[in-house]
């Protein structure tokens, strides 16, 4: 059984173990010692040496702390180890790998399009993108995402992954942090549509500041994104 190094084991970093322990011997790694989570899971909390010792390692960090982490991971790594990255952005995380690992890394890219929230009730049928760093991608990648956790995997570049997440990620958490800022209220007169809207307070609008800035502030297109749709709603409300 291969194993996983798990840098990062936040509350998305324990998400991953409950489902990566199903086919992986997996240790983790934290700043911060967590041995109840780590007794919990069933997972060893080791060094980053340990760690880094594995034939997959999976930094598991918001993506303002990566460069950091990939600085102390570097002498650690083995040659043909996969490195695998599953932040919600894609174009920066990739260029610092890609210039701070070393040559001889596989370096893969990935993003779970689900989360603690979201994959609560399971995670099959869920999309998982992967961001090929080579032109031929590992086809062992896709036929374990594919058959082992029954996902469905979507090939994208870094480029037209943060484009297509300016939308789906950085719009929708903007309008959940602010509808959960506003505290709208669950009533009984309600509509689907207003449903919906308190749908997204629940699944998005507490989510972790650090995940919120790494999809906000790290997302080269997201800025754009936000901008229009500030200047739409006051064109609208001008119209009032």
């Amino acid at each position: 059984m291969k194993k996983i190094g798990l840098l990062g084991f936040g509350s998305f970093g324990q998400f991953m173990v409950k489902h990566l322990v199903q086919h992986f011997e997996v240790v983790v790694w934290n700043r911060s010692d967590r041995p109840e989570e780590a007794k919990l899971l069933g997972v060893k909390q080791v060094s980053i040496a340990e760690a880094c010792d594995a034939e997959i390692v999976i930094p598991c960090v918001p993506v303002q702390f990566l460069e950091k982490l990939l600085l102390e991971m570097a002498p650690h790594l083995k040659p043909n180890t996969w490195v695998v990255d599953v932040s919600s952005v894609k174009v920066r995380p990739l260029e610092m790998m890609n210039r701070i690992l070393p040559d001889n890394i596989e370096i893969i890219g990935t993003h779970p399009l689900f989360g603690p929230m979201s994959g609560k009730n399971g995670i099959e049928g869920l999309n998982m993108v992967i961001c090929p760093t080579k032109k031929d991608i590992d086809l062992k990648l896709i036929h374990f995402f594919e058959g082992k956790m029954k996902l469905n995997v979507l090939i994208r570049t870094p480029e037209v992954h943060d484009q297509q997440m300016a939308y789906v990620q950085a719009l929708t958490h903007f309008i959940g942090r602010a509808v959960n800022a506003m505290d709208i209220p669950d009533v009984e007169q309600k509509t689907k549509a207003y449903q919906f809207l308190l749908e997204i307070k629940q699944t998005l609008g507490k989510d972790s500041l650090d995940l919120f800035y790494t999809i906000e502030k790290e997302n080269p297109y997201a800025k754009q994104v936000r901008e229009d749709f500030l200047n739409a709603l006051n064109g609208l409300n001008d119209s009032l």
